[in-house]
């Protein structure tokens, strides 16, 4: 056994003193209080729009595998730094999307959110990001929903998958309900995602088509060719969750220049069917109006809402911090 040369003691590092959040400790503290979480997360959005905060966050950087036979996949890179009332708050997710499935079966989410610590930049937190990341879209959704749709009573979800679930779950916390309907390509998975929502006291049951007089659609799909069209095929108001990769899409070209407008952050015209009608011609450049905008100014009712999200640094530092209690992190420069 090669032991090394011995290191003076003057030079030996500490141990950073980092706790580990598992995903089940994840979801625990993010299902026990939906509603205490959609308070949160609009005090923080609040926060930004009124200018008490201040928000660092370059655009995600992804990087794709070469196409195989298993489809490829990618990790992304998400930093994000928040300077608000209670501190500094520093967070970087490594995500990834896992095509393979090999060593984790069943999961397409991959990864872990970092917290590190303000002023000495080591890492304090370590939270697996496979639920957070599907909490935290569910989460988006429900609070553009509220924005969107005010007085929706019935949603249809395409995706029964863990995004769908905890949209549900956010959703059903943020207005009252009638119905929720699941759909999915597997059944057997949206019948068992919607007796889980109704053991949890959700009006939910599972669908075999999206309903288009439904209030509102939430796609949470990987596909990679459109199915959504715009009215009388879908309603008037639909959100798209899962296109989040350049080669996926939900939405068909109809809904182009044609829908109101707005995304989770402008990275998203990078990504999915923005980013096809980008590179077809059908809208510009331009970043649509985001999340924060919308909920400090909630449009008047009006045809072909559409909302676009395809993941947000923002929205894990958000979680991070709901997490932590909201407390302090550092003291703000």
């Amino acid at each position: 056994m090669v032991e090394g040369t011995p290191l003076p003691a003057a030079l030996r590092p500490h141990a950073a003193p980092c706790r580990h959040w598992d995903e089940a400790t994840v979801h625990r503290r993010l299902t026990a209080d939906p509603a205490g979480y959609l308070a949160f997360a609009r005090g923080y959005l609040e926060d930004l729009a009124a200018g008490r905060a201040r928000v660092q966050m370059p655009p995600k950087l992804v990087l794709d595998d070469p196409p195989d036979d298993r489809g490829g996949g990618d990790f992304r890179l998400m930093p994000c730094v928040l300077r608000g009332p209670l501190g500094t708050l520093k967070t970087v997710k490594i995500i990834g999307t896992n095509r393979a499935q090999r060593l984790l079966p069943g999961q397409i989410t991959v990864g872990e959110l970092l917290v590190l610590d303000g002023a000495e930049q080591c890492v304090t937190e370590r939270f697996e990001a496979c639920l957070l990341s599907s909490a935290r879209t569910g989460l988006v959704a429900a609070l553009a929903l509220m924005a969107l749709a005010p007085d929706v009573r019935r949603i249809s979800i395409v995706g029964a998958g863990r995004v769908g679930y905890y949209a549900a779950i956010y959703c059903a916390a943020a207005q009252p309900l009638a119905r929720i309907e699941l759909v999915d390509a597997d059944a057997r998975r949206a019948a068992g995602t919607a007796q889980a929502l109704r053991d949890a006291g959700l009006p939910c049951r599972a669908a075999a088509v999206a309903d288009p007089a439904c209030d509102a659609w939430l796609l949470a799909t990987t596909s990679t060719r459109p199915f959504c069209a715009p009215p009388p095929a879908a309603p008037e108001v639909v959100l798209s969750l899962g296109a989040d990769a350049a080669a996926q899409r939900e939405l068909t070209c109809a809904w182009a220049g044609r829908a109101a407008l707005w995304v989770d952050s402008a990275d998203a015209v990078n990504y999915g069917d923005l980013l096809a009608w980008r590179r077809a011609g059908l809208i510009d450049d331009t970043a649509p109006p985001d999340l924060v905008a919308l909920l400090a100014q909630p449009p008047a009712a009006g045809p072909w809402r559409l909302f676009v999200s395809t993941g947000c640094a923002l929205y894990d530092n958000l979680t991070a911090a709901y997490l932590l209690g909201g407390a302090p992190w550092v003291e703000s420069p």
